[in-house]
């Protein structure tokens, strides 16, 4: 099929490239696997499709920064792409202002050096990465060097792939996971697509997907009366299992009684986020409507619609919900955070990195130790993970 090749050298990526998805991986994933390493010291990222090399190294700056001291740590950072020469300027680890476009001015302060109008990687860092040729579809894996990874990124990729080559690459991805490892994609690009051995896990900051044989398998696509989605207190707690009596697939998806009108409720938001909680996402979505046919400026319900737009891939409606949110809750760092997401999808970089800085501004005016819904973290901690 002609779209089973991803079109290279386009030069579409940058450092911390999705800032959400790196805060996820900063803040959650990567400490989890450090934690669950302990004893064997042994650690495997791979970057797959890393392109010209900034994501890799994003990766390892990360891990230099949760890990100063590595001392009997075996930890290897892998970047494939299928591009010989977006690997040769990924091996020489010098970039152009571009490469920086969403990443502060500490970052280049702290691991990098000036050379004319470039900037070199820090030889520390750039050695902590390796780079192998790959054609993700047509070369086989796991193998003897592409085995047991802890953390597959592979974003934005397979977004080029027909339906079979979509399949045919993240059922060898999932394979080489570690039990329990992560895979991260581009926003939405594995909803519809079943991987067995893979459950889904939601954060606010999107979907990543872990291998397990308890988890659920990534849900298919929702359908134009369908929708996933989880109530803010909900965000991070994952997928439930399914419950028949629910009227759920074995995926979490609802069946046709949630096309039912639900019956007018006292408290239709509490109604909501309930319904949310137990994977009822399409009678959470009527329960929203009805908690704003009674409150239109209720700015809770317009974040669960947001929430739910995205999950069916209506990022315009979601967008739309986000900014009804904040004009009625302009402290919300949630709405913040995911509007700024959106932004980056939509390539509308100056205004994510203004959402961003207006979301810092927010958790720093908090008291230190004030829980930021829906994070389940301090303020103090947010505005460190944030922090430029």
């Amino acid at each position: 099929m002609a779209n089973d090749r991803p079109p290279r050298a386009s030069g579409e990526t940058y450092f911390f490239r999705d800032q959400g998805q790196f805060d996820l991986i900063r803040a959650r994933l990567l400490p989890e696997l450090i934690e669950r390493r302990l004893a064997t010291k042994r650690l495997r990222l791979w970057s797959a499709g890393c392109s010209t090399g900034e994501e890799a190294y994003s990766l390892a700056i990360l891990v230099a920064a949760l890990l100063p001291e590595r001392g009997g740590w075996d930890i290897r950072i892998l970047g494939s792409d299928i591009d010989r020469m977006a690997l040769a300027k990924a091996r020489r680890g010098i970039y152009g202002q571009w490469s920086f476009r969403m990443a502060p001015e500490t970052l280049r302060q702290r691991h990098f050096r000036r050379v004319g109008d470039k900037w070199a990687l820090d030889e520390r860092i750039r050695r902590m990465v390796t780079f192998n040729e790959l054609d993700l579809i047509g070369d086989p894996y796991p193998d003897r060097e592409i085995r047991d990874m802890d953390l597959i990124l592979c974003r934005n990729v397979f977004i080029y792939f027909g339906a079979d080559a979509v399949a045919t690459v993240a059922a060898k991805l999932a394979a080489t996971l570690n039990p329990e490892g992560y895979l991260v994609a581009g926003h939405t690009e594995l909803i519809g697509h079943r991987v067995p051995g893979l459950g889904s896990r939601l954060f606010a900051d999107g979907v990543v997907y872990q291998k397990g044989g308890d988890a659920p398998d990534p849900c298919p696509a929702p359908s134009r009366t369908q929708g996933r989605g989880l109530s803010p207190r909900a965000f991070e707690r994952g997928c439930r299992a399914p419950s028949a009596a629910a009227g759920e697939s074995s995926c979490g998806i609802v069946t046709a009684k949630a096309r039912n009108p639900l019956p007018a409720m006292p408290d239709p938001l509490a109604a909501a986020r309930t319904l949310a909680d137990r994977g009822d996402y399409d009678h959470a979505e009527l329960a929203c409507h009805q908690a704003l046919a009674a409150n239109p400026l209720a700015p809770e319900a317009h974040f669960l619609l947001a929430q739910l737009s995205q999950l069916k891939r209506d990022f315009k409606r979601a967008g739309e919900w986000l900014d009804k949110t904040l004009y009625l809750d302009p402290g919300n760092v949630a709405a913040h955070l995911e509007l700024a997401a959106l932004c980056e999808r939509a390539e509308n970089l100056p205004r994510a990195l203004t959402l961003r800085r207006a979301a810092l501004d927010i958790v720093r005016a908090l008291p230190g130790d004030a829980v930021v819904d829906p994070y389940e973290t301090t303020a103090a901690e947010m505005a460190r993970w944030l922090a430029p």
